[in-house]
């Protein structure tokens, strides 16, 4: 990719930043630094109408469709071959019907929500207490916590450690909720600041299913709010919206809002 291709492409994702600012659930599936991060091998397509409102957005990393939204279903601005071409898609929900003939191995729906309003920080349950988490000493016992929450997941020492480099990175948003008592890690808070945009997206939220329905969950997430509200102008988070836990409700009664959806459409095994 020579110079000016690649120039090109970053006046495109500035102008991409731009509209996220105004509508970060509806522009993108995920934080803008991880779709940022992809710049150098992403195809970036954003069309806009008459009056400079967005009409579509779409993202390819490869075959792979890593981001898709549009506002007129009926024109879509994407080729039909475009459509059957694609193995994996990442599409927001009001751009869905321009799948409608597909059939694909998976269909998962996300959520994405952002915080609106202000919701009072909610001490740990009486018993409980917030510490740091300590970036080299907890590592093993992170990656525990989340195995334990996600059996289906492989979060490993190496996978943990990788996202101390993230440029995200901010230890002031990694807290345990300890049970002072016995010492065991209740619960895990996990965000990440961005501060090209500025957004904070929370990350992983993981109770410890001995100690879930006790307020540990509200606690994490309204404490990581507090701590970032008077330095970003954007909270996000999304979760997956048939999760048996109903992650969508707990971050709804700390503050956040929106109607959001999108969906992974994946042939991959």
């Amino acid at each position: 990719m020579g110079i000016p291709a690649v120039r090109g492409l970053v006046d495109k994702f500035q102008q991409v930043l731009e509209i996220y600012r105004k509508h970060p659930c509806r522009t993108l599936p995920n934080a803008f630094w991880k779709t940022a991060a992809c710049q150098p091998n992403s195809d970036l397509d954003v069309k806009l109408g008459l009056e400079g409102t967005l009409s579509s957005l779409t993202i390819w990393d490869g075959p792979r469709l890593m981001a898709f939204w549009c506002a007129d279903p009926i024109d879509p601005h994407l080729p039909v071959y475009e459509i059957t071409r694609a193995p994996f898609a990442l599409v927001h929900e009001s751009a869905l019907p321009v799948f409608a003939q597909r059939e694909f191995i998976q269909r998962r729906a996300y959520f994405r929500l952002s915080y609106q309003g202000a919701v009072s920080p909610s001490e740990p349950p009486s018993g409980f207490g917030f510490e740091p988490v300590r970036p080299e000493a907890d590592i093993d016992a992170l990656a525990q916590l989340i195995s334990t929450c996600y059996p289906a997941m492989h979060i490993t020492h190496g996978v943990v450690r990788g996202w101390l480099q993230h440029p995200v990175y901010d230890p002031s948003l990694w807290l345990w909720v300890v049970h002072l008592k016995s010492g065991d890690k209740a619960g895990l808070g996990i965000a990440e600041r961005d501060r090209q945009v500025p957004e904070v997206s929370l990350e992983w939220i993981q109770v410890h299913p001995n100690y879930r329905k006790r307020g540990v969950g509200r606690a994490i997430v309204t404490e990581l709010v507090k701590r970032v509200t008077d330095r970003v102008s954007i909270i996000t988070v999304s979760g997956e919206l048939e999760s048996a836990h109903q992650p969508a409700l707990l971050y709804r009664r700390c503050g956040f809002g929106g109607e959001d959806i999108w969906w992974l459409l994946s042939d991959l095994g």
